[in-house]
């Protein structure tokens, strides 16, 4: 399959690798398919891009990747509706925001995470309460770092 991106141009992919999410994203409705795929090399950053409405993608991480004692439980129903029934079938990651020109203030939404099942490519955005929605992904002791190794980043290219 393929679809004409406004972000990424023309992006090919298989029909098996697309996660349906019958509910949407929350803001997101009408976007129900969905394709992941990696920012760079080596990075702990995807892209998520809407097969429905080809102008919408976020950035999406594993949660576990930066949050070592955080902690999903998924409700029956919820794992219902995706057809969930071992814990090693699901996969979860979260949306990531970047304030412009401020990429070391970027936060994630552990409170809506994404639950996928892997078995059926299923998914289903759920909320959970103990968690920001806006939770910082770099350490604010760390962020004057991230500052300046992204402005090398830049100028080395």
């Amino acid at each position: 399959m393929e679809i004409q991106g406004t972000r990424f141009g023309s992006l090919e992919f298989d029909e098996k690798d697309v996660i349906c999410l019958n509910d949407g994203l929350l803001g997101f409705p009408l976007s129900k398919r969905f394709i992941m795929f990696p920012y760079d090399d080596d990075s702990a950053f995807f892209w998520l891009q809407s097969v429905d409405e080809s102008e919408i993608a976020f950035i999406v991480v594993n949660p576990f990747e930066f949050f070592a004692d955080v902690e999903f439980a998924i409700q029956d129903d919820d794992a219902a509706a995706i057809g969930l029934e071992r814990g090693e079938d699901v996969e979860i990651f979260t949306l990531v925001t970047v304030p412009e020109g401020r990429p070391e203030a970027m936060r994630t939404n552990l409170a809506g995470p994404v639950c996928v099942n892997t078995a059926n490519r299923q998914g289903k955005q759920i909320l959970v309460k103990e968690y920001s929605p806006r939770q910082p992904l770099i350490p604010e002791g760390m962020r004057g770092d991230f500052r300046s190794h992204s402005r090398k980043r830049v100028q080395s290219k």
